[in-house]
């Protein structure tokens, strides 16, 4: 099997903490070493963007041992993937509304295969895998803190729970998914890496792609020179700036393509900009700037162009969700955490829900070096984050 139901017994090795860990438990009566088991389960069961389906069927049967009704959303063409997205319903107390949850089930490439272990008190990945924290650690925090709550019969919100795909290369699950059944007015995304801290911005993106059409010839013939496809893309290139530009941009090209033999000129090259920005005046400032930049540099070196873009995704606010605010802030200091505002350049699920209208703010949990191969979680942050979750579904 691609991926096995590991047994709840499964024993994590604490190297160093133990004794701290074991203060968490007796203080606050929080299972840190169940938490932090479930959601090395969940990280060793790859699911890669686009190749879910293994981690799909594995929430299921979580879910269904659990004793959580869900219901499988298939996807249309639009989403390119061999999984679906999953809403499940925790039933809670009648007289109050559901609060959606939303997850993305996709982690980051690499990502096949995860083995976690424990080492120093951080959870990791072994080899050149991403742990898959981003994703995976607010399914294992959230199912763990709705177990808790259920076996201590203790009476809470009803929680709606949406699981999607694809999330990583364009929010694609959550974008298409079928929100017709979703009883909720209000959700929380946890997708962001710093504890304590909701975001009440995020960015939108714009995508560029640019291809350059030169003329192809024989390098040794020179009645018929040709025109260096490839080496008018990189002077373009060249001139945009990457990275983080200031505070409300960042720029990124990627993906520069051009084949060709070794004895003939390039004809053609391409390559994409991605953009994320705050302000649509920043927005058009930077895509003017860049498309003449192509126009001239192109003209100059002979070379015919195409430009192509697309907004994929639009900015966000939820500062705009006042009432929720406040109310998150009073869960964060019952908790004992200082509620921080802040903006973040990640594009998220919630985009779509706030835009579909279901209020959204997203909020973070620690995750360190995300998407890189020495992502790692802190196991004595996990306390917190399952105090946290319980309590926003207790009295958010």
């Amino acid at each position: 099997m691609i991926c096995r139901f590991l047994q709840e017994s499964r024993q994590i090795r604490w190297r160093t903490g133990r004794e701290r860990l074991s203060d968490e438990k007796e203080k606050g009566g929080m299972d840190v070493e169940r938490t932090a088991s479930r959601f090395m389960r969940y990280a060793d069961c790859a699911s890669e963007s686009h190749r879910e389906k293994a981690f799909c069927e594995y929430m299921e049967r979580e879910l269904e041992a659990m004793g959580i009704p869900f219901e499988r959303q298939l996807l249309g063409n639009e989403v390119v993937t061999d999984g679906w997205n999953i809403l499940a319903r925790v039933p809670g107390d009648e007289a109050r509304k559901p609060l959606l949850f939303v997850f993305h089930l996709d982690t980051a490439a690499p990502g096949s295969p995860v083995k976690s272990y424990v080492e120093d008190g951080r959870i990791q990945s072994r080899d050149n895998s991403v742990l898959g924290a981003d994703g995976k650690l607010a399914i294992a925090v959230v199912l763990e803190a709705v177990s808790r709550l259920r076996e201590a019969r203790e009476t809470h919100r009803p929680v709606e729970l949406l699981f999607t795909v694809c999330q990583e290369l364009g929010l694609h699950g959550s974008r298409y998914a079928d929100y017709s059944g979703i009883e909720s007015e209000e959700a929380l995304v946890i997708d962001h890496y710093v504890t304590g801290e909701v975001l009440v911005r995020t960015p939108s993106r714009l995508r560029i792609g640019v291809e350059l059409i030169g003329r192809s010839a024989h390098v040794i013939r020179n009645e018929e020179p040709g025109i260096n496809g490839l080496k008018a893309a990189v002077e373009i290139i060249s001139q945009i700036p990457t990275g983080r530009i200031n505070e409300n941009l960042t720029i990124n090209v990627y993906d520069l393509v051009a084949l060709s033999p070794s004895n003939v000129v390039p004809k053609y090259a391409r390559f994409d900009v991605e953009i994320r920005c705050f302000g649509g005046d920043v927005q058009e400032e930077i895509r003017r700037k860049i498309h003449r930049t192509v126009e001239e540099t192109a003209r100059r070196l002979g070379c015919k162009y195409n430009c192509r873009e697309e907004e994929d995704v639009p900015e966000a606010d939820f500062g705009e969700n006042t009432d929720m605010l406040r109310r998150l802030e009073a869960v964060y200091e019952k908790t004992g955490i200082p509620m921080v505002k802040a903006r973040s350049f990640g594009v998220l699920d919630a985009t779509w829900t706030q835009r579909l209208g279901i209020r959204t703010v997203p909020i973070g949990f620690n995750i360190y070096h995300s998407h890189s191969a020495r992502e790692y979680v802190v196991a004595e942050d996990v306390a917190t984050m399952l105090q946290l979750t319980e309590n926003i579904i207790r009295y958010f």
